[in-house]
């Protein structure tokens, strides 16, 4: 039991972010995000089923003859963290996000962009019923036409696109299992990717976006308030919490765009995530059978 622990709870989701780190600059941007979640969202389910059935030996001794390990109260104890953990981001992010929406709804006029007089630099967006496009005319003055419209359409594909939900997804498997923190960057940073990308397509090139993306980042940092509170829905370009993934974005888009070719790099995460689920199933199988010879035999 403690080599399924170990295996799916704790070498596979360190096997899942190495493999996904190797290859989130390699894919479309779109194709990153969706593996990076999907891959953290089935480890952590995987994982958390093996802990879950770690602490089902662990019942199954304290109801029977056996002496408790410590390897399953360790199980008991992951579990109630894990548990504990993943209701705490949920509440959170849900109370961010009706945060959001009530901004969302409160915010003048009907038009789906809306101006706000502020000298500091931001855009972000809010998503609602409907969502939000919020520019500051500090950003606007800022920028020229085409700059202007990058940003516009970059916010535009956070919107159309839901790219918070990708987040949520990726936050609350971190939740489940912490050693799966690091894709909650890489997700941040591909959705931001996947704006770009589409701004560069609808508004100016991919060079328009790139030097959008500077002049924000040389303007200066947008005020705390507006990165939508635990949602963390604003642009890492336009209002930057950190450096980091701005001068990484530049360097994406004054290269080629990426393409298909390295679509196979995705195996090296599949084998991951199918060996994380190989060993949950065989500690069900392992739970079966101990719950089996643990019972009382009849004569």
């Amino acid at each position: 039991m403690i080599g399924h622990l170990l295996l799916s709870a704790g070498l596979a989701p360190l096997l899942g972010v190495a493999a996904l780190y190797l290859l989130v600059d390699r894919l479309r941007p779109a194709v990153a995000t969706v593996a990076c979640t999907g891959v953290a969202v089935v480890l952590a389910l995987s994982s958390t089923v093996t802990v879950l059935t770690a602490a089902g030996h662990a019942v199954t001794q304290v109801t029977g003859p056996h002496r408790v390990g410590w390897a399953s109260w360790l199980a008991l104890v992951l579990l109630v963290g894990g548990a504990g953990a993943v209701i705490r981001s949920a509440t959170r992010q849900a109370a961010g996000l009706r945060s959001a929406r009530r901004e969302a709804a409160g915010l003048p006029g009907r038009d789906c962009l809306v101006v706000v007089e502020d000298a500091r630099p931001a855009a972000f967006t809010l998503p609602g019923r409907p969502g939000r496009i919020v520019v500051t005319d500090g950003l606007l003055a800022a920028l020229g036409p085409a700059e202007r419209a990058a940003v516009v359409a970059h916010e535009r594909a956070h919107l159309t696109g839901a790219h918070h939900r990708w987040l949520l997804g990726v936050r609350l498997a971190a939740a489940a299992n912490p050693l799966l923190r690091p894709v909650t960057a890489l997700v941040a940073y591909t959705v931001e990717r996947w704006a770009d990308e589409r701004a560069a397509e609808e508004a100016g090139g991919r060079a328009a976006v790139a030097r959008a993306i500077g002049l924000v980042a040389l303007a200066g940092p947008a005020p705390a308030r507006q990165r939508t509170g635990r949602l963390h829905l604003s642009v890492a370009g336009w209002s930057v919490p950190r450096p980091g993934p701005v001068p990484r974005r530049i360097a994406a888009l004054l290269r080629p765009a990426p393409g298909g070719r390295h679509i196979a790099l995705l195996a090296a995460p599949a084998l991951v995530v199918a060996g994380s689920c190989f060993w949950t199933g065989e500690a069900i199988v392992d739970l079966g059978q101990f719950v089996r010879l643990s019972r009382p035999q009849s004569r």
